[in-house]
């Protein structure tokens, strides 16, 4: 994961964090909510800021120019939700087939950095599995090392 990235607002729950992209589309708020959705499992969801209810869309493109630096910050929110959420799973899925391809492309470059802190899955066909370069996994599954 990139250092380079954007500074973020956690809210006090830390499940919801803010943070803006700055490029030639202008200053977009982003947003990174975890949401519950059973046992100790939490969806990560991602995109821009639809209003000031948190609502986000996540199958706008917004082309500013600064995929990595987003994506990094997005990772970013992944250590500080970790440990305020002690012993949970975050599942990600691309909103898209073309996102989902761009997520996997991004953890394959930064699976070895990823690999220091935490347990990275992948789901194929309706199996899970530690995640391997050279696979097209439909979705993914992180936890924390401990």
């Amino acid at each position: 994961m990139s250092k380079n990235r954007y500074a973020v607002k956690a809210k006090s729950d830390h499940l919801t964090y803010e943070f803006v992209s700055i490029g030639p589309k202008g200053h977009i708020t982003k947003l990174v909510v975890y949401q519950h959705l059973f046992d100790n499992l939490y969806n990560l969801a991602f995109g821009d800021q639809t209003d000031k209810s948190e609502g986000l869309d996540d199958l706008i493109v917004s082309e500013n120019g600064d995929t990595e630096k987003i994506l990094s910050t997005v990772a970013s929110t992944l250590f500080d939700f970790f440990d305020h959420h002690d012993g949970t799973i975050v599942f990600a899925q691309g909103s898209t087939h073309s996102r989902n391809r761009l997520y996997r492309r991004y953890l394959t470059h930064f699976l070895d950095l990823i690999s220091e802190n935490f347990i990275l899955l992948g789901e194929l066909g309706g199996e899970i599995e530690r995640f391997q370069k050279g696979k097209d996994y439909t979705s993914f599954y992180i936890h924390k090392k401990y």
